[in-house]
């Protein structure tokens, strides 16, 4: 039985990795991984930010805070794009002095804006309800803001949302089964 085990040819060289190649691994594998989080963090910023209904409900968040922090009432008005009509933006008044606007972006087949939380003044057209937007919005600095619902359309089905007045976020949608 001896004799089998000494006739086994020997490995030459050693087995196994030093813990310097272990180490070199593990590095270049830890800063794999930094990039590819880095870069897909600022990937799913920019998709969210690339549908209007979600640009607008980031932006009625931004706003909120800003009131909050400002102690005051800020007063946001809705806009339409002079190089494209079908583009609405939001105009206010940013640090009590500068007015700041940002465009929702532009996405084919959908259309969001904020309308008031009732269906007072609805004009039948074509068997659906069409209301006016609101023409000012009000957040104040207790965190809050007016009661309001968010209309989106996208390719002409339509869903109405209301917006919670005490946290200024979406509510469960009304017309979910």
């Amino acid at each position: 039985m001896s004799a089998a085990l000494q006739q086994r040819p020997q490995r030459a060289g050693r087995g196994g990795f030093t813990l310097l190649e272990m180490l070199l691994v593990i590095g270049l594998l830890s800063m794999l991984a930094g990039v590819l989080v880095a870069g897909s963090a600022s990937l799913l910023k920019g998709t969210a930010r690339s549908d209007p209904e979600d640009a607008l409900l980031a932006l009625m968040q931004t706003w909120r805070r800003q009131a909050v922090e400002r102690g005051a009432t800020l007063e946001v008005e809705p806009f339409k794009s002079l190089d494209d009509p079908d583009r609405q933006g939001y105009r206010w008044d940013k640090d009590g002095d500068e007015e700041h606007e940002e465009l929702l972006p532009a996405l084919e087949g959908v259309k969001v804006q904020l309308l008031g939380p009732e269906v007072d003044g609805a004009i039948l057209l074509g068997g659906q309800a069409v209301e006016q937007p609101l023409n000012r919005l009000r957040f104040f600095p207790d965190g809050t803001c007016e009661r309001m619902r968010l209309e989106v359309l996208r390719n002409e089905a339509r869903r109405l949302t209301p917006i919670d007045p005490l946290t200024c976020a979406v509510l469960p949608s009304i017309d979910a089964k």
